[in-house]
């Protein structure tokens, strides 16, 4: 039996091991852009829209007469198994090939046709009956397919990333409860500022991230507008008369969800900026988490020589020459996502603007990049829920300790003492380098238990309606 065969594209022949699904515009797509760790088949998500989208097709190109009953359900079996996750390993162009799309199209067109011949008997390179062109590609062209599969994608893993916000919007919403009656002082510009309790924090952080979930979920409904059916450059060129609405009808059964051309469909292959939207929100999550993680990291500070008014799990030891150091690494763990995700919206940001003409041809390097981001937040909120801030505790006695050692009550107490009162007590704790309070309970203007429910009463949140 022969270890290789023979394939001819545009460009000639190339050598084929025998039993490879993938053709010569894979190879050479392979063999020119082997950059990086990331093959097409680590893509489950690009590959199963890019599957669904031929899938798609062929059923439209069957009921419009262009592909007979036989080709076309191979096709489509062939582009269901892919869909399954069958076949990963044959997809071996990079996903930042620099080819606009073609190699990744070609890749799919190739092993669609040679699993599709195998179906129906024959072997694989022998394109008489099944052709990657002709028959896998009838009426499409990279330029539509591409950015539609990768908002398909898009839409897909960014349900993970959604489900993730949620849940550690509900971690820290238990955080917030556990937290209602801890007082604290407020702090801004790293200054006191107010007392407050520590759930009032929490659910600060908690509304945020519900808030996100939101916004996401909104932009994440802008890539089910595709420019599938523009063919090469809105036109549709190239495809059959009642195409595109039959291409759309089957993709929106398979799909489950209401996928739609764009109301202009050069607009629609022009621009990749719902691309750079969705990009931008999850910047945003990142760096509102990112945001979260640094004040965990500022609040659990010491334990004895900083604010150390949390307590984060211990996950793991924190140096390898200081005994019994432990370190906030998951919230640095989050710190350093919002960075890689901030990047990688900045190179989707730069592949929108450079598109040129009809077409943005940067598209592999916008999914190789959301692909990424997506990823990233969506695994290390889920483990930053569960790690960290499941098991956060708070010191109440160092919290309370802070807030009654801070001038920053004053204003607290100006309605029971007196502006004057206040002031010259503020002065003279400053003078002898003691908490006000502690001079107010010496004087018998205070007494420790009034201190706390004045104190308490100043952070109960009373919401007002106009």
């Amino acid at each position: 039996m022969a270890h290789t065969r023979t394939d001819t594209d545009s460009l000639g022949s190339r050598v084929i091991p025998a039993g490879a699904l993938y053709g010569a515009s894979t190879l050479r797509g392979q063999e020119n852009f082997d950059i990086s760790f990331h093959k097409l088949g680590d893509a489950p998500e690009l590959l199963k829209a890019l599957a669904r989208i031929k899938r798609a097709a062929a059923a439209a190109n069957r009921d419009l007469g262009i592909l007979p009953d036989d080709i076309a359900a191979a096709i489509i079996e062939a582009s269901k198994e892919i869909e399954q996750g069958q076949h990963s390993e044959q997809f071996i162009v990079d996903l930042l090939e620099g080819s606009g799309g073609t190699s990744i199209n070609m890749n799919i067109n190739e092993v669609i046709a040679n699993r599709a011949l195998q179906l129906l008997g024959d072997d694989p390179g022998n394109y008489g009956r099944v052709h990657p062109n002709d028959h896998v590609n009838t009426g499409q062209s990279t330029n539509d397919v591409l950015p539609a599969a990768v908002k398909l994608a898009v839409y897909d893993k960014a349900q993970s990333l959604i489900e993730a916000l949620g849940h550690l919007s509900s971690r820290l919403r238990e955080r917030s409860d556990a937290f209602a009656d801890v007082l604290r002082i407020g702090r801004t510009c790293m200054q006191a500022a107010q007392p407050m309790r520590l759930g009032q924090a929490f659910g600060g952080y908690a509304a945020s991230i519900g808030r996100l979930e939101k916004k996401l979920q909104c932009v994440r409904d802008e890539m089910l507008v595709l420019p599938l059916g523009g063919t090469a450059i809105g036109t549709g060129l190239g495809s059959a008369p009642g195409y595109r609405s039959a291409v759309y009808r089957h993709l929106k059964d398979i799909v489950g969800a209401n996928v739609r051309p764009g109301d202009d469909m050069f607009d629609a292959m022009q621009n990749a900026d719902a691309f750079a939207r969705v990009s931008s929100e999850i910047r945003i999550c990142g760096e509102v988490i990112g945001k979260i993680a640094s004040d965990l990291i500022i609040l659990s500070s010491g334990p004895n020589s900083g604010v150390g008014e949390l307590k984060l799990p211990s996950v793991q030891p924190g140096s390898s020459i200081m005994p019994g150091k432990v370190n906030p690494v998951l919230p640095m763990m989050m710190q350093q996502v919002a960075f890689a995700v901030v990047g990688n919206d900045a190179a989707v940001s730069l592949a929108a603007l450079h598109g040129q003409l009809e077409i943005n041809h940067f598209e592999p390097v916008i999914a190789s990049r959301l692909f990424d981001s997506i990823e990233l937040l969506a695994n290390s909120t889920m483990i930053f829920a569960d790690k960290c801030i499941a098991g956060i505790e708070a010191d109440q006695e160092q919290s309370l300790k802070n807030l009654l050692q801070s001038s920053a009550l004053a204003t607290v107490f100006v309605p029971k003492l007196g502006y004057s009162e206040v002031s010259k007590l503020v002065q003279e704790s400053l003078k002898e380098r003691r908490p006000f309070i502690d001079l107010a309970i010496e004087r018998g203007l205070l007494s420790h238990d009034e201190v706390l429910r004045v104190v308490r009463e100043s952070t109960d949140y009373r919401e007002e309606f106009v």
